[in-house]
């Protein structure tokens, strides 16, 4: 490629973890333990980047508050000398996630503020500034502005990636795992200018309308069918779905289909599962960034995902 590195737009967050006993019914009461306040959002894979490899030129672009959490999110960024951070707006106030980690099982459950995060829009990217050679939006269905409807593009998130299209970047576009049907609405226009869709089971089955998994895990019979509606709504070079179990993708120019399953890891490796879904997209950005096979792709991915437990 022209190495002039990776873009990362989207949603910039600060994360607060907590560890709970368990996920309470409601109207019951959980003892929440050991607050941890994390860079979220799109940092994480900002990072997850930076350290796959120092020598990657790395472009944000994004909103933070004119908060102590916005200045914690620029101040750890800016600890990765490959962290281009010049187009982070500074805006009223950050998004916070409050994330919720059940002890035993690891299962997590999020609380979001979204902050003046919902505000970023397309005249806040500044494409001359942020050129790169894979331009990569996160997180669809948390845009806020850019999830809202365009009359020529079908929503404003499409018109950023058709605009990055224009400046001779790949696009590349992650979601966030949503319950009803706004996925046709505001995911489908953007798969039209996108090349590479990353997306995981439950995305996945509210994108294409095929279910994925069931309460027994996945459907692997479903996945291949999975992978051609991604395709088929405009998804032009790699569809790829991924699971805990593991990680399927489809070569939408040559129409090779593969499978790379997940790691067996030790007892007790998994600390938390907290933005193991955005290292695995990390890892399926650098091999497209260094022009890997998809097959290599769904491996780097796995393997970043199982650092991302530790």
């Amino acid at each position: 490629m022209n190495k002039e590195g990776i873009t990362v737009a989207g949603n910039l967050i600060a994360d607060v973890v907590y560890t709970i006993d368990v996920y309470p019914q409601k109207g019951n009461l959980t003892r929440m333990r050991n607050p941890v306040v994390h860079t979220g959002g799109i940092n994480n894979l900002i990072i997850d980047l930076a350290r796959l490899d120092s020598k990657i030129p790395i472009k944000v672009s994004g909103v933070v508050g004119d908060d102590e959490n916005g200045q914690f999110i620029v101040d750890y960024l800016r600890e990765y000398p490959n962290i281009n951070i010049e187009g982070i707006v500074k805006k009223g106030r950050t998004a916070v996630t409050f994330a919720m980690t059940e002890k035993e099982s690891k299962q997590r459950t999020f609380f979001f503020d979204p902050g003046t995060s919902l505000e970023f829009n397309e005249k806040q990217i500044d494409f001359k500034k942020i050129k790169a050679d894979i331009f990569h939006l996160e997180y669809l269905l948390l845009l806020g502005t850019l999830d809202q409807p365009d009359e020529d593009y079908g929503t404003k998130a499409a018109k950023v990636l058709a605009t990055a299209q224009k400046y001779e970047m790949e696009t590349s576009v992650d979601m966030v795992s949503e319950e009803g049907n706004r996925y046709q609405k505001v995911v489908w226009p953007a798969l039209k200018y996108t090349d590479y869709g990353v997306v995981n089971e439950v995305e996945g089955t509210g994108v294409t309308g095929i279910q994925l998994y069931d309460k027994d895990g996945i459907k692997e019979e479903n996945m291949r069918k999975g992978l051609e509606k991604l395709k088929e709504l405009g998804v032009k070079k790699w569809a790829i779905i991924h699971s805990p179990a593991c990680g399927y993708g489809l070569n939408c120019q040559t129409g090779e289909f593969v499978k790379v399953p997940s790691f067996k890891l030790p007892k007790g490796f998994i600390k938390g599962t907290t933005g193991a879904g955005d290292a695995f997209c990390s890892g399926v950005l650098y091999a497209a960034y260094q022009r890997e096979s998809i097959e290599k792709a769904l491996y780097y991915g796995a393997i970043t995902a199982a650092c991302s437990l530790s």
